[in-house]
């Protein structure tokens, strides 16, 4: 490319000053050929000759060979050979003596303009392009130099252009093969210099990074479905074999069914949590997303809780503006606001107030729900998300676990950040919509 490149530019700069070297010789032609027809019109054929011989010995005129023909056709000076009389530019081959031409080698010529004078006579100045010529071949040769050169800097250029790139392209092999044998820490290196390969190796690293925290939350998800679940079956079969053994009457039976029923829909409820959360974390409800009042949503959500929490012993307040909207599904943010509210009615003692609050932010809608109960550890804010976590003090409530990785799935669909915060006393949660 570097080559191609540079024979383009020197084609350019030989045709460019050829042509105006070319230019130039036919400038001084055309100028000399007009001096001696004013000559001739002013003192005729002698007067003219004479001033032809004096060009001719001072030496000091850019035209270098004059012919002059009498109105009979005879030479009356000059020092070329007679010519045909025809007026206009031609090109003649190099003259070697006085009074012949060499044959036509083709290497350079004589650029000459003949014109016609008034009583029949003719005249014609010549000057040899071999300095024209000289300088394109100077052009060629330099030419030739310089592609040799770019050739050799280029090739040395992009080899050691791309032993670096190389080099970092073998760097991430080396590291998905490591990825692939399983050390799933490992990151492909950057330089800090915000090329490509380093925006490259930067998405690649977040990429890891996400794929190493959905690797571990499957893991932690598998050991916390067998944790969990192992309780409630193993109740169940309890129940199953109490039945089993120690019933006596139909009214035993029945109550031993009903207790598993309790316990089979129980199990059930958190599977079809866990399905839930698989479907919004694989974000296939996006694509429907539409325009959403976000106002009446929060404000749904107090109307409907409001007495709720009133029944058990603690209260509502909201403060909403009104007119707030969004992009998204509207029944999954119904569903985190409702999840968000329920646990701050289930895990709080009775007297606890809890609000909800939605303003318009510096950078998009703020909502907050806040109540003045125990809260959560600093250490456990961020636990709190993962599935089947629960508090020491909550394992006694109801729940299973999953109701804040819930909300974490569709607050991370809708592009929301989301944050646990001290409220002295209590939890505040803060929602910041984009």
């Amino acid at each position: 490319m570097f080559a191609v490149s540079v024979i383009v530019l020197f084609g350019i700069i030989y045709w460019t000053a050829g042509d105006a070297l070319r230019r130039q010789l036919a400038a001084n032609v055309q100028g000399e050929v007009g001096t001696l027809v004013d000559d001739y019109r002013t003192g005729g054929v002698a007067h003219t000759a004479r001033t032809i011989e004096k060009r001719l010995s001072s030496g000091l005129h850019p035209a270098t060979y004059y012919l002059l023909l009498d109105s009979t056709g005879r030479k009356a000076a000059g020092n070329l050979p007679p010519v045909s009389r025809d007026a206009g530019w031609k090109e003649l081959p190099p003259q070697q003596q006085e009074g012949e031409f060499e044959g036509d080698s083709g290497e350079h010529r004589l650029l000459a303009l003949g014109a016609s004078l008034p009583d029949g006579a003719f005249v014609l100045v010549a000057e040899d392009t071999h300095g024209m010529v000289e300088v394109q071949e100077a052009m060629l040769e330099a030419l030739a130099w310089a592609l040799a050169a770019t050739i050799l800097l280029g090739a040395a250029g992009g080899t050691v252009l791309s032993l670096g790139f190389l080099r970092r392209v073998d760097a991430i092999n080396r590291t998905t093969r490591a990825i692939i044998g399983g050390r799933l820490t490992d990151r492909v290196p950057t330089r800090g210099t915000s090329d490509e390969l380093d925006e490259l190796a930067r998405n690649l690293n977040e990429m890891l990074d996400r794929l190493q925290m959905l690797m571990e939350s499957l893991r932690q998800v598998s050991s916390d479905v067998a944790h969990d679940l192992r309780t409630p079956l193993s109740r169940l079969r309890q129940q199953l074999e109490a039945a089993r053994l120690e019933a006596r009457s139909m009214e035993d039976y029945e109550t031993a069914v009903a207790d598993a029923i309790i316990d089979a829909d129980e199990i059930l409820k958190i599977f079809s949590a866990l399905l839930r959360i698989a479907e919004i974390e694989g974000g296939a409800r996006r694509g429907a997303f539409t325009t959403v009042d976000l106002s009446s949503v929060f404000q749904s959500i107090a109307d409907t809780y409001g007495p709720v929490a009133e029944e058990q012993g603690r209260s509502l307040s909201a403060a909403i503006e009104p007119g707030i909207e969004t992009r998204g599904d509207r029944d999954l943010l119904m569903q985190m606001m409702a999840n968000l509210v329920e646990n701050a009615i289930r895990h709080t003692p009775e007297g606890t107030k809890i609000s909800i609050a939605l303003q318009r932010g510096p950078s998009g809608p703020l909502g907050t729900i806040a109540d003045n109960g125990p809260g959560i550890p600093e250490e456990d804010r961020q636990k709190v998300f993962r599935r089947f976590f629960r508090l020491e003090r909550s394992r006694s409530t109801g729940g299973s676990g999953l109701g804040l990785s819930l909300v974490a799935a569709v607050a991370e669909m809708h592009g929301i950040a989301i944050s646990l915060a001290d409220n002295a006393p209590g939890l505040k949660v803060e929602l910041r919509f984009s």
